[in-house]
């Protein structure tokens, strides 16, 4: 409890330091993106799975960030698995064999500092922050672009999740790795994502006042 009082004391510290240099910014950011993924399965459950320790594939986020401190998160995407106990059937197209997919859904919430300039004639800015959610995850043994071909249900769970989150912006979109740590009621134990992400709305341009005309004109 002293922790997250602590850490929630620091962020809005932070939020505060910055406020001034925020003030042409707007409260609310919105974002998306494309992340690479990586996710380690416990190894009895793959086992009794018949599928793969290790699944690689991508996903699209999306995070609404208020106020460059609280942000609400969502992640749609596919994963990849090998299948240890393939079958096989004859379609059109001859004689094919299944494959392992997962369709992941995640949602989350979490603290970020406020982004700092590492100055330089092109600044960069580096942000880091924390997240926790739940995932869900449906997993299914079928043979690709085969409509009434046999398909099955993989017994694989995901669940409750916290992940650090480290955001490096060179210009207008950001580049982010995050590191996911499952808790003991999901199958996944970990997951590893590195992605690129674009604001969806351009910051509003600042105003610039006019000179004043000399007096006496």
């Amino acid at each position: 409890m002293r922790s997250i009082h602590s850490l929630t004391c620091l962020t809005l510290l932070l939020a505060t330091s910055g406020a001034a240099a925020a003030q042409s910014r707007s409260p609310v950011e919105t974002a998306v993106g494309f992340d690479l993924i990586t996710s380690g399965i416990e190894i009895a459950a793959a086992d009794s799975a018949g599928i793969g320790s290790r699944a690689w594939g991508f996903q699209i986020p999306a995070s609404v960030t208020a106020f460059r401190v609280l942000s609400l998160n969502a992640d749609g995407g596919i994963l990849f698995l090998s299948d240890e106990q393939a079958f096989t059937q004859n379609t059109n197209l001859g004689e094919r064999t299944s494959g392992v997919t997962a369709a992941t859904l995640a949602l989350s919430a979490g603290l970020r500092t406020p982004p700092i300039s590492l100055g330089g004639e092109e600044p960069l800015f580096v942000s880091g922050g924390v997240n926790a959610g739940r995932n869900f995850v449906s997993v299914d043994r079928s043979i690709a672009q085969c409509a009434d071909c046999h398909s099955e249900d993989v017994n694989v769970r995901a669940g409750n999740f916290w992940e650090g989150v480290l955001q490096v912006a060179p210009g207008r979109g950001t580049v982010s790795a995050r590191y996911r740590k499952y808790s003991g009621d999901s199958n996944f134990r970990d997951a590893l994502m590195v992605g690129y992400s674009v604001p969806l709305r351009r910051p509003a341009p600042q105003k610039v006042e006019a000179p004043a005309e000399p007096a006496g004109r």
